[in-house]
């Protein structure tokens, strides 16, 4: 009984550390997101050269689809976290969706140089990965991604679609390690190749229809889609897409959204991968302490998880209109200083 009580105590201080955990992940989103908002507001603590330069994020057009890439990427990891505020037993794709994002930055930096890695991706791809080692459902979070779920229409399209973002991918990995213009010193090629690298993930991901499977499905769908609005938008910025594929990313993505949609089962809002449990499961027969089984239906996502993550996506489409069409962040602009 004792040992019971210890164990139920564990499990509930996990909890409370994995909630802490998620909380000081979009903490920290919201803390650069802020930055980049109202750069004037931290000026004086981290000096007036480095809050011109933040300043100028989301504020220059040569540098709109980039803007739109960082934005992409981490809006991807907060809304996997945003996930897992409520029910995170029934939202692990969100969980492992949150991790993508920053594999695909790893990947990039390996194939490339050191300016892709920058402080933001550093604080807020550690507090993610932390929260996914405290997460609930403990080793049982990767049990729902069984090759026997997979979904083969969704697998087609991200076949067909891998080839493309491959190319975007390694075409920007020689831009950047090629440099040394204004991008390539920022990162910026870098962060285009792991958009390439995490849409590929997501879409994968969500094929694969673990629990909670639907957000990432839409995700994967928005990613490509921002990307040819973007490149519609500013046809005349560096490293936009041709019209042509343009509209294949949006048409890609809303073709995505639909096969998704058509792979939902009847029961879909009921999966949800098992907790460990730290109560004796087969003592009278003898076999000692054990765990619950994982109980399991069709893919799903709490309808509470949607409205969040509906919510996030409209901001961001909001955010994008603004940032496409009315000149981007309007307040501080602080022209760049001069090159030696």
């Amino acid at each position: 009984m004792d040992s019971t009580r210890a164990s139920q105590s564990d499990l509930g201080g996990r909890r409370i550390a994995f909630l802490v955990a998620v909380l000081v992940t979009l903490g920290l989103a919201a803390f650069f997101g802020l930055i980049v908002w109202q750069p004037a507001l931290i000026g004086g603590l981290i000096g007036q050269e480095t809050g011109g330069h933040i300043s100028l994020h989301f504020r220059e057009p040569q540098h709109r689809i980039h803007d739109l890439t960082f934005a992409s990427l981490l809006g991807t990891a907060v809304v996997g976290m945003l996930a897992q505020l409520r029910k995170p037993a029934k939202n692990v794709a969100s969980q492992a969706m949150a991790l993508i994002p920053f594999v695909g930055l790893v990947l990039a930096l390996a194939l490339t140089n050191a300016w892709v890695l920058s402080i933001p991706w550093v604080v807020v791809g550690a507090s993610t990965l932390l929260a996914a080692t405290l997460h609930p459902a403990g080793p049982n979070i990767f049990r729902s991604l069984r090759v026997s779920r997979l979904n083969r229409a969704m697998l087609a399209l991200l076949v067909i679609a891998a080839v493309p973002l491959l190319a975007l991918a390694f075409t920007n990995i020689v831009l950047q390690r090629a440099g040394p213009s204004d991008h390539a010193l920022l990162g910026h090629y870098g962060y285009l190749a792991a958009l390439g690298f995490t849409i590929i993930g997501v879409g994968l991901l969500a094929s694969l229809r673990p629990a909670g499977w639907r957000l990432t499905a839409w995700v994967a769908g928005l990613l490509p889609a921002l990307l040819g609005i973007g490149s519609l938008a500013f046809p005349d910025v560096d490293s936009r897409l041709d019209p042509v594929w343009a509209l294949a990313a949006i048409a890609w993505g809303g073709v995505f959204v639909a096969a998704a949609e058509l792979a939902r089962g009847p029961t879909e809002d009921t999966q949800t991968v098992e907790q460990p449990s730290a109560a004796p499961s087969n003592v009278e027969a003898g076999v000692g302490i054990g765990v619950e089984p994982e109980r399991e239906t069709t893919p799903g996502t709490s309808r509470s998880t949607y409205v969040v993550g509906i919510f996030v996506i409209a901001v961001a489409l909001l955010f994008v209109v603004q940032h496409l069409f009315g000149g981007g962040l309007a307040g501080v602009h602080t022209p760049s200083p001069p090159g030696p």
